[in-house]
């Protein structure tokens, strides 16, 4: 097997980036594409060490400036560029909040830093909600932080040891670091996958594993033929069974990423002499694998930012957007990665010169970022200033604060029909929720109990009212907290994350059906153990449900309401159950953040699987003595919007603001009435 430049190597990396691609285009079949990337850490350990041997062979030495010249032309013109472009589309089209978000992470990324960034927002890879045009910058950083160490190792090496001990040593270290990491992969990965999957610690392995097969190539150059073939297939089955089995799922890094690690060694341990060989080095394949950089740099910020300008979905959507990324690919390998890779660019591309390409890059970077920032909230100034004028002239709009709820409601939205801008008051603020007013009480994710007492409303009161439910209920704590202390009731929540409180199976990513069960069965012990005069329920409606064993999701709900609601009676006869809120398709955020928008662009429909879930939740009601509490109406008016007066109402999708539960808070006493109805 050659040290030299290898034509299968570029098919190789062809394949690693054609994996990430369709995995992040969502094509099935390909829920494992981020293996892609496990591709190209090898194939970058095992190519990079492969020239820091050659140059130790031929000097004695390593030239670490050098090395960082080189390593500056190969990457930073081409991932500053895309940086760039895609900070200047986040100022002029999309809302302020997300290019404040955007700018941020430029300038991690601009520092090689963005997994230590990902990591640190506890970021979920696989979330699909709104995530970072720069997120896939995350590989790029892993790269980088190793080569901060790899290339002073391997120096280290060279000056302290005889030249004929030299390669062993540098084998010895690189089979070290690939077991020390590989362990602390396996650790970190099931105590705190987030971490893992961005931690250069857990991925070092990968690229180890290449700098090893680097240091030993030379004794694998005369492996026989069949050999070399039958690794080569084995690598390619490797490589398709990680792609077709892996998913969000799966554990990773941990042992699965050393699937597509062993497949990639194997693969190059086979070399072009092989059929899996002379099929990587064919056309177009090559030419893939040669702008395999830029399309792994464009491919991202394309998916997620062009849907937006590119109507009808579908085939027809993902076409124009893989056209878009190889022609921008395509531009920027041939404009920007060649001429710096082929010194043409004066003053810059000639030896040590190019390391002024490292500041350079993150002033670049640092400058755009803030620009963006600017412009963006220089577009938001504007807007406010023209939306002050029309609500000079139309002042009823905002004049919301002693009128009933459902008449602002339905003056808001009518004032979107007639074309309202958004109110310049308006702020929005991402914390104001249930959760960060006042401690409220509530089991996270992997918990199955709560810790501790949760009390609020009256904490002397002998009356008590116990609050069942998840998330959906819990938004309503700040109201109920409110209303029981000025009943003197003591108020109990039992509530927890994604989990509602009929005997339905919900899992998630983030939650699995048992640990959801075994909440429930803590709070039915802990709910019998109180017996409490009312118990409040309330659920976001079919929230991680299937079908399961030919049962409808609304047929399994509907069970487990009826069911649930029974149990509840048997320990107090005043049962409450409160109706769920529609969610919201935009971001309330971003919507309200938009210089472009008007009121009604932040006005959705009532409508969606919580308000289809409702009305199952009354006929599971029927036969039970059980109240209905409908609170729709208190969020919505035939449409939901986001804004009313200067009062935001969603922090989320699908969650009221604090402020507006506030607002609300004596509307809804009225039509609960007194919480404890027996006393």
């Amino acid at each position: 097997m050659s040290s030299n430049w290898r034509a299968d190597v570029q098919g190789l990396r062809a394949v690693a980036v054609g994996l990430v691609i369709a995995g992040h285009a969502g094509l099935s079949g390909f829920e494992g594409g981020f293996v892609g990337v496990d591709v190209f850490f090898v194939l970058s350990g095992f190519l990079i060490t492969t020239l820091l041997l050659r140059e130790t062979d031929r000097s004695g030495t390593v030239s670490i400036s050098q090395f960082y010249a080189r390593r500056a032309r190969r990457i930073l013109p081409a991932a500053t560029a895309t940086m760039l472009v895609v900070l200047t589309y986040s100022a002029i089209v999309l809302p302020q909040t997300r290019t404040d978000q955007i700018a941020g992470d430029a300038g991690w990324a601009a520092v090689f830093l963005a997994n230590v960034h990902f990591a640190k927002e506890a970021v979920d890879y696989f979330n699909t909600a709104a995530p970072s045009p720069f997120q896939h910058y995350w590989s790029l950083s892993v790269e980088e932080q190793f080569y901060v160490v790899w290339p002073l190792l391997v120096l280290a090496v060279a000056l302290w040891i005889p030249k004929h001990h030299r390669r062993r040593a540098i084998t010895a270290l690189a089979a070290l670091v690939a077991v020390v990491s590989l362990a602390w992969s396996l650790h970190l990965t099931s105590v705190d996958p987030t971490t893992a999957y961005f931690s250069t610690p857990a991925r070092a392995f990968e690229l180890a594993a290449g700098a090893l097969l680097a240091c030993v190539a030379g004794r694998l150059a005369s492996i026989k033929r069949p050999y070399a073939t039958a690794l080569g297939i084995a690598g390619v089955g490797t490589l398709v069974y990680a792609t077709a089995s892996f998913s969000e799922a799966t554990h990773f890094p941990g042992w699965h990423a050393l699937v597509p690690v062993l497949g990639t060694v194997a693969l190059l341990v086979a070399g072009p002499a092989t059929p899996t060989g002379w099929l990587l080095s064919k056309q177009p394949l090559r030419y893939l694998g040669d702008i395999s950089f830029s399309l792994y740099l464009w491919h991202w910020p394309i998916l997620i930012l062009a849907p937006e300008a590119i109507p009808g979905g579908g085939v027809r959507q993902l076409l124009i957007m893989l056209a878009l990324i190889l022609a921008a690919s395509a531009a920027s390998y041939h404009w920007i990665e060649m001429p710096f890779q082929r010194h043409k660019i004066p003053h810059l591309t000639k030896g040590r010169r190019a390391l002024a390409l490292w500041p350079a890059a993150a002033a670049l970077a640092l400058v755009a970022g803030t620009s963006s920032q600017a412009y963006a909230g220089y577009q938001v100034d504007v807007a406010k200033a023209n939306a002050e004028e029309w609500f000079q002239e139309n002042p009823d709009v905002l004049d919301t604060d002693d009128k009933p709820v459902t008449g602002v409601l339905k003056t808001t939205v009518k004032a979107a029909e007639e074309g309202a801008p958004l109110p310049p008051e308006a702020k929005f603020d991402a914390s104001d929720s249930w959760a960060e007013r006042g401690g409220y009480c509530y089991a996270g994710y992997g918990e199955t109990k709560l810790d501790g007492d949760c009390v609020y409303g009256d904490g002397k009161a002998d009356r008590t009212v116990a609050v069942v439910g998840d998330s959906h209920i819990g938004m309503w704590l700040p109201a109920l907290d409110t209303l029981a202390e000025r009943q003197h009731v003591k108020l109990v929540p039992f509530v927890k994350l994604g989990c509602a409180a009929y005997g339905v199976k919900q899992k998630s990513s983030k939650m699995t059906v048992a640990e959801c069960e075994d909440f429930r069965k803590w709070t039915n012990e802990q709910i019998t153990e109180l017996n409490p005069d009312t118990i409040v329920v309330g659920a976001r409606g079919m929230l991680d449900m299937e079908e399961r064993d030919g049962v409808s999701t609304e047929e399994q709900w509907r069970e487990g309401v009826r069911h649930g609601v029974s149990a509840f009676e048997k320990i107090t006869p005043d049962v409450r159950v409160f109706a769920d809120v529609p969610s919201v398709d935009d971001d309330p955020g971003e919507c309200l953040s938009d210089a472009r928008n008007l009121l009604e662009d932040c006005v959705v429909n009532a409508e969606g699987t919580e308000v289809d879930s409702n009305e199952v939740t009354q006929e599971a009601l029927d036969g039970t003595e059980a109240a209905y509490v409908d609170i729709v109406d208190l969020v919505c008016s035939e449409q939901c919007p986001l804004v009313v007066g200067d009062v935001v109402t969603y922090y989320d999708d699908s969650h009221i603001t604090a402020t507006w539960v506030d607002r609300v808070t004596p509307a809804l006493g009225k039509r609960l009435g007194r919480l404890d109805r027996s006393a």
